[in-house]
């Protein structure tokens, strides 16, 4: 790896743009809850972003009727929101997520396949299963890809150069004990990111009603503490990954 250096005048903000970014979202409609606004602005600065999505999302119905036409609803909001986002999804369409060797074989290798210099992943305390499962599996992916050559590494090392976890609705960082986090600021794509949640994700509006208030209040909130009107917090995972690339 080279080094360039740079001087900062005080007024700089200066953004390092990772070439390629993967964000792991348990359901359909996670990626955006938590992390839209810095997908938005990274995938306008020129990052390559994949977002990868565990399940199909067939828990989210409110009325018991709706159960057999979710799995449409959700496959043609996924597809919508990838051309929103411009960004590529990966289904991996696992109807549950219990952690298995399969699983953590199947991320370690995605991983080592697309490279990404940046890795954004729920928190391994979520209250949520799924999301909170698909954070270890994720961090035990990492872990393989950045220490060994199990489940097929030969000759296919990949360290990222930051791992992040994203705070959702089930997993507060303000109750994180000792939590270290930064904020991104997407003052200039919030607005972007509760349109595409409220004309996209349509089906979830019943189920949902309450997070993008949570996501909103939450955003100002996060925003306050970098001096703009709205921000998404990230707390870095340095154990295997040393952070060498900060979001801003």
């Amino acid at each position: 790896m080279t080094e360039k250096q740079y001087l900062i005048c005080d007024e700089d903000l200066p953004i390092v743009v990772p070439k390629r970014m993967m964000v792991f979202a348990g359901h359909p409609d996670d990626e955006l809850i938590s992390c839209g606004g810095t997908i938005l602005k990274y995938q306008k600065l020129g990052c390559d972003i994949r977002v990868v999505v565990a399940t199909t999302g067939l828990g989210g119905y409110a009325i018991k009727e709706h159960k057999e036409t979710i799995l449409d609803q959700r496959e043609n909001e996924l597809k919508r929101v990838s051309e929103v986002l411009k960004c590529e999804f990966i289904e991996l369409g696992y109807s549950d997520l219990e952690i298995t060797r399969k699983k953590i074989s199947k991320i370690t290798n995605l991983i080592r396949n697309h490279q990404p210099q940046v890795i954004l992943i729920p928190h391994y305390t979520d209250f949520h299963r799924v999301h909170r499962n698909l954070s270890l599996i994720c961090r035990e992916a990492i872990y393989h890809c950045t220490t060994g050559k199990a489940y097929g590494g030969h000759e296919r090392s990949w360290s990222p150069l930051g791992v992040y976890y994203y705070e959702s609705p089930s997993c507060k960082f303000q109750y994180i004990e000792g939590s270290v986090f930064v904020v991104v600021d997407i003052e200039n794509y919030w607005e972007t990111k509760k349109e595409i949640f409220e004309h996209v994700y349509i089906s979830q509006k019943e189920v949902l009603e309450r997070v993008i208030d949570w996501a909103e209040d939450t955003a100002i909130l996060r925003g306050n503490e970098i001096n703009s009107k709205y921000g998404e917090a990230f707390i870095p995972e340095t154990t295997y990954t040393p952070l060498r690339i900060l979001l801003v």
